[in-house]
């Protein structure tokens, strides 16, 4: 439930409508001519990604920090807490973004302080999952968890396009003056996220604390972080390299997400109904793949399914690529969703596999350092490609590279019975 909630922010906030509404609505309100169009949408896009860069830092720096006080101080609980319902205020403040340039750097900061909020919650929450289940039945409470995540970014996106979108202003008829109807829509999705994730909030299993941990203070916490690594690099090199790998392919997954909506709109001439209803068919689709994928994860154990889903997934980009039709990327687009999901899930289930018990929040700061340490790579590499072939549309090939790289990284680790099916 608590995945079905804060899937809200990603899907609705961060991907297909209020991030469009920033860097579009808001960046391009009252410019005349097409070219000053473009150019006001470039720089909205560029605002954004700038607070996301500046947000992808604060998240490398805090979350193995607050992993390892989770751990060591048993306060897993009360961090949970505090930055799910942090990501919820900051929804609620998104509607003082006015349709207004002038209101551009709000509504990306907004964005950005969302984005590290959200994605702090997530390392708590995703040590809980060891507690509850066993390494045979991991992979499918996993599995399970990420498509309830896509399900509910369905129902969620459902709503926001009947409701706010179509037809006009939507069926709850707020006005589209100053943007109303879409500044209404984060107040919606707020509500949808406490929803979701009061239940975990209330019921997460207690994380004692450790009777060998020390009185934490930041830079003993700085400081135990870089005893881990080095302990990882002399003790536990597997560990090390599989963090470094599943960050490099994970940020090419995150780019085709994150991405999708630019791509569609840019690249393919979609309307803003065409891009939510879109994203709609990529939840519904990535929710079923992944919910097989959880079984499959049980069955063939994480190593086979990461391997696979993304060896499938380059496949069909080099598709999409080649074709450069809009049924093309409908199609493909689709089945690329059927398999992100499943990457994912193995990908979260091998860490926890890999990790020591008591160990696992910090891991999974670690986890998400890593990950945002090279998350300037598909966003990059997409960058890169537009510019060199002056196509938005080439952009899909500097995710395919990012996703290969991260794939010839990942399959010479030797990960023994974490990779494979638990006995």
């Amino acid at each position: 439930m608590w995945d079905g909630g804060m899937s809200a922010f990603s899907s609705v906030i961060l991907t297909f409508v209020f991030a469009t509404y920033v860097t579009s609505g808001v960046a391009a309100h009252g410019i005349e001519g097409e070219a000053a169009m473009k150019a006001a949408r470039d720089h909205g896009s560029e605002v954004l990604s700038t607070a996301q860069a500046w947000a992808a830092v604060v998240i490398a720096l805090l979350a193995p920090l607050l992993g390892n006080l989770a751990d060591a101080g048993g306060r897993r609980n009360l961090l949970l807490r505090v930055t799910t319902l942090a990501t919820v205020a900051t929804v609620l403040c998104m509607p003082l973004v006015r349709m207004d340039p002038s209101y551009l750097w709000l509504g990306a900061i907004l964005i950005a302080v969302g984005v590290v909020f959200s994605e702090l919650a997530g390392v708590f929450t995703n040590s809980v999952l060891p507690q509850i289940s066993t390494p045979a039945d991991r992979g499918r409470i996993s599995g399970t968890a990420w498509a309830t995540g896509y399900w509910g970014s369905i129902l969620c996106l459902g709503i926001v396009l009947l409701g706010f979108v179509m037809p006009g202003t939507g069926l709850l008829g707020i006005t589209a003056e100053d943007g109303w109807n879409l500044r209404a829509i984060p107040v919606f999705v707020a509500l949808w996220m406490l929803v979701g994730t009061l239940p975990l909030l209330r019921r997460a299993p207690a994380m004692p604390r450790r009777a060998d941990a020390a009185r934490w203070t930041p830079w003993q916490g700085y400081l135990d972080i870089g005893r881990r690594l080095a302990r990882a690099w002399r003790d536990e090199p597997v560990m090390l390299a599989y963090l470094v790998s599943s960050a490099i392919y994970r940020d090419g997954l995150g780019a085709i997400f994150s991405l999708a909506g630019v791509l569609a709109a840019n690249a393919y001439g979609f309307s803003t109904t065409e891009v939510i209803v879109f994203g709609i068919a990529a939840n519904l689709i990535a929710g079923f793949g992944v919910f097989l994928g959880g079984r499959a994860d049980d069955r063939f154990g994480p190593r086979a399914v990461i391997i696979a889903g993304c060896i499938v997934i380059i496949v069909i980009g080099a598709v999409v690529l080649l074709a450069g039709t809009t049924l093309a990327f409908w199609i493909c687009g689709l089945l690329i969703c059927l398999f992100v999901g499943p990457v994912q899930s193995a990908s979260r289930n091998l860490l926890t596999r890999l990790s020591k018990e008591s160990q696992e929040t910090e891991d999974f700061g670690l986890y998400a350092t890593t990950g945002r340490a090279f998350g300037f790579l598909g966003p990059a590499a997409f960058a890169l490609c537009v510019g060199l072939f002056d196509d938005t549309r080439m952009g899909m090939l500097g995710i395919l590279a990012v996703l290969g790289l991260g794939l010839l990284t990942f399959a010479p680790i030797r990960l023994g019975a974490a990779g494979r099916r638990a006995a």
